[in-house]
């Protein structure tokens, strides 16, 4: 199963123009019954207590700022999925690293 596919980027434009902003951090729990994605300004979960520090430290930066990796800042956007055991992972992820296919 593919996670990160068109319908996120799609999301995660939408929110985007919602918020205003590109400082964004898409979740997707996949702990829920009917699993949707969902977006959080991304200081809001920067400062989350439940985090551990070194996940805090990593979302201190925007995804845009790492615009040398990911290339065109405007559609870059923090990716958190918390997996049925609690388990998580987290990336920037961009548009631009779109395959052909609709997948990243």
């Amino acid at each position: 199963m593919e996670i990160i596919d068109d319908r996120v980027f799609t999301f995660a434009q939408a929110a985007q123009r919602h918020f205003g902003t590109n400082d964004l951090m898409v979740l997707l729990d996949l702990r829920e019954a009917a699993p949707e994605l969902e977006a959080v300004p991304r200081q809001r979960l920067a400062e989350a207590q439940e985090l551990p520090l070194d996940v805090r430290v990593q979302l201190s930066r925007p995804a845009s700022d790492l615009k040398e990796l990911l290339g065109s800042p405007e559609q870059s956007f923090w990716f958190l999925v918390i997996f049925e055991d609690g388990d998580f992972e987290y990336q920037a992820v961009n548009a631009s690293l779109m395959g052909s296919d609709g997948t990243a």
